[in-house]
């Protein structure tokens, strides 16, 4: 779910759109630029066949539809239903696919919510490295694992649970530099969040060994539970209301 504290989209439009960056945040977000770029271009030396066509399709068209369209929270989280989709694809695909798969979800997130560009290029770096890094843990665990299902499976939540990590550690030194928010202030490692997160990143498992067992069009089957989780979300997390709203509810 990110996701995305995630990078979570109305959090990093209120900690950045306050006024100019600092030197320390232009630095970091700059810093965090060129690793992305630097990893990017070592992993698409070494290559790698990466995943048929349709896998890439199904998977890359699933993630943009769920990326566009984050729940916004009433303390400008915004939850989205995209781990799952990037779990899968940092398994699956080649240097160039992941790369190709990371930016056109945030295209889409872009075409639609309109942020601001130096914001969504932080998204997107962070986004990418925190995949790829996602990538070489699930790697490393198959390595280390029993074949078969439950070792993809394992190996898959260990990949969601690195993803989930840097993601939020990368944002929170943006946070904190580009608005002195500590990580405890941005609401980044409240465990009800945390939770959520783990939940939704849980379907990565089945998504990719159902994917490599029965073919793409699995994919189709496993993300319905995503956008059942979609449904409940937007009705059980408290939204953020207009400040007019706001006003007509306290003089009632």
């Amino acid at each position: 779910m990110e996701q995305r504290l995630l990078g979570r989209g109305e959090l990093e439009r209120l900690a950045m759109n306050r006024g100019r960056l600092s030197t320390a945040a232009r630095a970091y977000i700059v810093g965090l630029s060129g690793v992305a770029v630097v990893v990017g271009i070592a992993l698409a030396r070494v290559g790698g066949p990466g995943t048929p066509l349709g896998i890439f399709v199904i998977l890359t068209s699933l993630g943009t539809l769920a990326h566009a369209f984050p729940i916004q929270g009433v303390r400008h989280q915004a939850y989205q239903v995209t781990t799952p989709f990037i779990i899968t694809a940092a398994a699956l695909f080649s240097a160039t696919q992941l790369v190709t798969f990371v930016v056109l979800i945030h295209l889409a997130e872009q075409a639609r919510l309109r942020r601001r560009l130096d914001i969504q290029w932080f998204n997107l770096c962070n986004y990418y490295l925190s995949a790829a890094m996602a990538a070489a843990f699930y790697h490393r665990a198959v390595g280390v694992l029993p074949d078969g299902a439950v070792g993809q499976v394992v190996a898959a939540m260990a990949a969601g649970c690195t993803f989930i990590a840097l993601n939020r550690i990368f944002l929170a030194g943006a946070l904190w530099l580009a608005r002195g928010l500590s990580p405890a202030a941005s609401g980044l490692l409240l465990p009800q969040l945390l939770a959520a997160d783990l939940i939704i990143a849980w379907m990565a498992g089945p998504m990719l060994v159902l994917t490599l067992e029965a073919g793409p069009w699995m994919v189709l089957v496993t993300a319905g539970p995503l956008l059942l989780a979609r449904t409940a979300l937007s009705v059980l997390v408290p939204r953020r209301q207009h400040p007019a709203r706001q006003a007509r509810a306290r003089a009632a």
